[in-house]
């Protein structure tokens, strides 16, 4: 039952009591048990502790003063012993003497639900803060579940990345020297030769190992390009700068040499911003579409009225751009922007 409903129960025993008296008008017992209805209400209401204390023990004496009214006290129980204090049914002893049975017992049941009533409102207060409590120990759980699966297969992909680069490199120093050795013995011999047939036989040989050599060093662009996350090498340089972002959607699967420079790029453009920017946000766009491969490269510092200077990181990655067949533009309306459209169809975009 609700403390609003409690209020109007008492409201409506004392009217009922106190008009089957007669001992005060109707219309100013209505008054009276409307003015008192809404002063409890207003104890309630009120969330200082000391506020309500004022206005109840005010109430209290305005009663004292006027005793003929003294039916109104039950009205201020109801939430008195919860809202104000455990000991504040004391202040209705000097009332015993002169107060009637039936307003005596309202007064004690009174307390008495509201002792009840405080006592469940602590349990659910309680049980409350602990499911709180248990929702935010899960939630920090499971982000560091979270967190350590991420964690977990990013270190599995980078051990597999240096795994297979040491394998290219291995590859490459080992197999491929010694190919490309007997690639240069076996055509030093041929032009040596005068004999026709063996001629033939070493010049077969040697085709023979430049395809073999062809498909090591394919094996190894393979292993390379697979080895070199574009999407991570990003999110590694932006983990050194704070308020940085990337948006990466790239679904086709680009060779070593285009990564690497885009890679470049964000780079050069990072020191950049970290040397000369005053802004605080970085943000990357790399974006393919059906035609184009967009990289947008922002922060929001402040531009100089001045024309902007082209260093060694601007010139470096211009000459990147034009070896590519790039389109390259530096953009100032919104902070400092570099932008690069490139073609799908460009050799450069698939070639290695």
């Amino acid at each position: 039952m609700s403390k609003i409903s409690i209020h109007i129960i008492v409201s409506l025993i004392v009217i009922l009591y106190e008009f089957e008296k007669g001992n005060v008008a109707t219309e100013l017992l209505l008054l009276l048990i409307l003015l008192g209805f809404s002063y409890s209400l207003l104890i309630n209401i009120i969330p200082n502790r000391k506020v309500k204390l004022g206005l109840f023990v005010f109430g209290v004496l305005i009663l004292l003063a006027f005793p003929q009214y003294i039916f109104l006290l039950p009205l201020l129980v109801p939430g008195a012993f919860l809202n104000v204090n455990k000991f504040s049914f004391l202040i209705f002893i000097p009332f015993l003497s002169n107060f009637q049975a039936l307003y005596l017992m309202l007064a004690g049941l009174l307390l008495l639900w509201d002792t009840l009533l405080a006592r469940k409102d602590d349990e659910v207060v309680t049980l409350r803060e602990e499911k709180y409590n248990l929702i935010e120990d899960v939630n920090r759980l499971s982000k560091s579940i979270d967190l350590m699966r991420m964690e977990k297969e990013r270190d599995e992909t980078l051990t597999l990345m240096d795994e297979r680069n040491r394998i290219s490199r291995e590859i490459h120093d080992t197999a491929g020297h010694t190919l490309s050795a007997a690639i240069l013995n076996l055509k030093a011999l041929s032009m040596t030769t005068k004999e026709t047939e063996t001629k033939e036989n070493i010049l077969e040989l040697k085709e023979t190992l430049e395809t073999g050599l062809q498909d090591i060093r394919r094996v190894m662009y393979d292993l390379r390009d697979s080895s070199f996350d574009l999407e991570n090498k990003i999110m590694e340089l932006l983990e050194t700068v704070e308020n940085s972002n990337l948006t990466y959607i790239v679904d086709s699967n680009l060779s070593y040499g285009i990564k690497y420079d885009i890679f470049a790029i964000v780079r050069e453009a990072l020191t950049n911003y970290i040397k000369h920017s005053d802004g605080r946000n970085f943000k990357v766009y790399l974006v393919e579409s059906d035609r184009f491969l967009v990289l947008k490269i922002n922060d929001d510092g402040k531009i100089p009225d001045k024309e902007i200077k082209e260093g060694l990181g601007l010139y470096s990655i211009r000459k990147k751009c034009e070896e590519r067949d790039w389109k390259f533009n530096i953009t100032t309306d919104r902070g400092f922007g570099i932008h690069i459209l490139m073609e799908r169809e460009n050799e450069n975009i698939t070639g290695r």
